[in-house]
């Protein structure tokens, strides 16, 4: 065969690379690629998963939810609007939330494949860069952060189609305010920030000058418009959120980045293994003891050849991309919560480092374009072989196991040797592909082994780095680990005619701290079966009503209530007079609780030896009762306190807070002496009642307070006060009385004519521009 047939061939062959690249970015874990099984770990199944089930039935249902009834006894909830989340009416179930989170592995491999052709790379180069972002330690640990996930997979198409504005305006600027549009959809405002950033520095470096800056200006706002509903509906509701303080600048960054986190890259298991033991992931170096991203690796190969392509990248993007890389690296590293209104977008300090993923990655696949001329393999063989002389020194520091170094770590003496077992091991591997590495440059200098396939090769085996690294990052489950337990199930939680539960969680229960100091078996497991049962948004899997459970749940329309020390067991008594005020006839725990007040129902074996939920009944306050008596009181706390004051009557009294337009003044007086109240209907945002009272009253209602609450009263609008400083309050006349509570995020309906005129603007500008050859 002849070289220019070959060469013909090879061509060809080039163009499956996309096809391979969705294969290789399922490697990790292939059996994730058939709708099977569901994944577990992490804020996927204590957090996102329940909040996007919700959205999913709702919507089944005809319904936008916006209220989720079942959290601290009633919470905001984001609009689900990615076209993703939207498929999940189709089938509400984990297995298909899990399947559909998976092909964004794929997504993000092609995304990264598509901007480095946009920036002038070989598809051979594209299919690297493609496999390093996908496959990368800090990607896949994005899988249990959700949104995260989504937007890093959009990314590289924002950053692309911004640039391509830039050049060529027309109808690439609705195309780039499209990906944007999507991107804001996933609400994963970090990951959009930069994805941004990088378009705007790969723009104007394309095309400076006035023209271009406005194109890009244009695209932005196009894209801000065309995504109004999520954008402003989302706005309203941080604005109000009682947990915005976890977004201001001195409580955001939770997880500062420590630099030597950053040994993560090399050695996958230098900290230990999603799988290990209590204090296997040296706590020292993580807020809570666990790492934010479970994995930062990219392994030598990648790191070298990244080096190396930094060379290649070309040269107008070079500088700027470069400078993206320093500029996420150096925020995850001095990010310390004094940073500013950045910090009210990265609420951890490892949500930067996209950009620095990304650039790595096509740096990486730009090595491609260079070793395949035969040129840098000496210098990408002495990258590895100083990759290798890092990786068998940390081993050698770990294996002294001086008490010092043990203590500094963080990890729990015991498991120390599995630390320094997984380390050696993953340093032997670290000299074994740096060997390989060394004998690839010495085969294609002395001619033995022709450039490409030497790129080949070293391609390969980066690949194949990646996916053992990954391999068992994002475990998988049957759909039943997310069912309830039956002795839960059979106790009906959900069926307690308008009263709530209330858990105490696992977090701080010192019969799960004890079990875990047990060495337990399979822990993360679990911890994720338990916190199932108990956890914050284990209602939401149910239908069942919690009250706070919680002190820093975000998106509640109040401060929390409940000081940390509360939630001790042993502070049951302390505890129950806001149990009362909360509507909350259960109280679950996994520590025996000892009052009077608590009835003892039930305690259901959880599984491992000596851990089961105590169930206790508890005699609640009404979830809705008629006031005879109203009181104006000033401000916030003291109608807070209100409820807690001697002689207090929850039947027939009720404190509303006096503020400027709704208060007491501007309703009817509570004239009545006798009235009752019943619950007819309820779905997530909409409650019906009938009520039927002598004279004039009020209605309370022990749900939370916000500003988008809406009531009539037999068809007439009515005020929705706060009553007792958190719940809510509806005037009514005397007799017999319709009243409908409905919510309405604010911003919704501005948000959707926004995004109307905004898509309107960009199908004009889309036929009216001509089509770029």
């Amino acid at each position: 065969m002849s070289a220019g047939a070959s060469r013909e061939r090879e061509s060809r062959l080039c163009r499956f690379l996309p096809l391979l690249l969705v294969a290789v970015a399922l490697l990790p874990n292939p059996a994730a690629a058939l709708p099977l099984s569901s994944y577990y770990f992490g804020e996927l199944s204590s957090v996102f998963f329940p909040l996007r089930l919700l959205s999913a039935r709702e919507l089944a249902a005809g319904r936008l939810a916006l209220w989720n009834p079942f959290v601290n006894e009633g919470s905001f909830q984001l609009p689900a609007l990615y076209p993703a989340d939207l498929l999940q009416a189709l089938w509400p179930s984990p297995v298909f939330v899990s399947w559909l989170l998976t092909l964004h592995l794929p997504l993000a491999a092609l995304a990264a494949y598509w901007l480095a052709r946009e920036l002038g790379a070989s598809r051979p180069a594209g299919f690297l860069a493609g496999a390093v972002y996908a496959l990368s330690g800090f990607s896949l640990s994005c899988l249990n952060h959700y949104v995260l996930l989504q937007a890093l997979a959009l990314a590289p198409f924002v950053g692309g189609l911004l640039r391509r504005a830039a050049l060529y305006g027309g109808r690439s600027v609705p195309a780039a305010a499209a990906a944007l549009c999507l991107t804001l959809s996933t609400q994963a405002a970090p990951f959009v920030l930069q994805a941004v950033l990088l378009g705007l520095a790969l723009g104007l470096v394309a095309s400076p000058g006035r023209e271009a800056a406005r194109r890009l200006a244009g695209a932005l706002a196009l894209g801000v418009g065309l995504a109004g509903v999520s954008v402003l509906a989302t706005a309203s509701v941080l604005v109000e959120a009682a947990s915005a303080a976890e977004f201001a600048p001195q409580g955001a960054i939770r997880q500062p980045l420590q630099p030597v986190v950053l040994a993560q890259t090399l050695l996958p298991g230098v900290f230990g293994t999603p799988q290990g033991g209590a204090g296997f992931w040296g706590g020292r170096f993580f807020g809570g003891g666990l790492p934010e991203f479970l994995s930062l690796y990219l392994g030598p190969l990648t790191l070298a050849l990244a080096a190396v392509g930094a060379l290649s990248l070309p040269r107008g993007p070079r500088l700027p991309l470069v400078a993206l890389l320093a500029l996420g690296l150096g925020y995850a590293l001095v990010a310390h919560g004094r940073l500013g209104s950045l910090a009210a977008v990265f609420r951890s300090a490892g949500e930067s480092l996209l950009l620095p993923q990304l650039v790595l990655s096509l740096s990486a696949g730009f090595a491609v374009e260079r070793l395949r001329t035969g040129r840098s393999f000496r210098l990408l063989a002495s990258l590895a072989a100083a990759a290798a002389t890092i990786a068998v020194a940390i081993a050698v520091v770990l294996s002294s196991a001086s008490p010092g170094l043990v203590a500094w770590t963080g990890v729990a003496e015991p498991l120390w040797p599995r630390v320094v077992d997984l380390t050696r091991r993953e340093a032997g591997v670290v000299v074994l592909l740096a060997l390989a590495v060394g004998a690839a440059a010495f085969a294609v200098e002395r001619g033995m082994l022709k450039p490409g396939r030497a790129v080949a090769l070293v391609t390969g085996l980066a690949v194949v780095d990646l996916a053992r690294a990954g391999a068992g990052l994002n475990p998988q489950v049957h759909a039943s680990f997310f069912e309830p337990l039956p002795e839960m199930a059979a106790l009906r939680l959900d069926q307690l005619d308008g009263a709530r539960v209330f858990s105490y969680g696992t977090l701080r229960s010192p019969a799960f701290r004890e079990y875990l100091d047990r060495g337990a078996e399979a822990p993360t497991l679990t911890s994720a079966f338990v916190e199932r049962q108990l956890g914050p948004h284990a209602g939401v899997l149910d239908g069942v009503e919690l009250a706070e459970a919680s002190p820093a749940l975000a998106l509640v329309p109040r401060p929390p209530e409940l000081a940390e020390g509360l939630f001790h067991p042993a502070k049951v008594g302390e505890l129950l007079p806001w149990l009362r005020n909360a509507g909350v006839a259960r109280v679950l725990s996994l520590d025996p609780l000892s009052h009077p007040a608590l009835v003892p129902l039930t305690a259901v074996p959880t599984g491992p030896p000596g851990l089961a939920i105590h169930v206790y009944g508890f005699e609640a306050w009404p979830r809705a009762s008629v006031a005879c008596r109203a009181t104006a009181v000033a401000g916030r706390e003291p109608s807070l306190r209100a409820p807690y004051r001697l002689g207090f009557d929850p039947w027939r009294e009720v404190a509303l807070e006096e503020q400027q337009g709704e208060g007491p003044d501007d309703a009817l007086p509570a004239t009545c002496t006798k009235g009752r109240v019943r619950r007819s209907a309820g779905t997530p945002g909409e409650e019906r009642y009938e009520v039927e009272t002598n004279a004039s009253a009020y209605m309370v209602v022990r749900a939370s307070h916000a500003r988008g609450w809406r009531a009539r009263v037999d068809g007439v609008p009515t005020p929705v006060l706060r009553a007792n400083g958190k719940h809510r309050a509806i005037a009514v006349p005397a007799g017999r009385r319709d009243v409908m509570l409905h919510y309405e995020a604010p911003g919704l309906v501005a948000g959707a004519a926004f995004s109307l005129v905004s898509l309107i603007a960009a199908a004009l500008l889309f036929v009216t521009s001509p089509r770029r050859r």
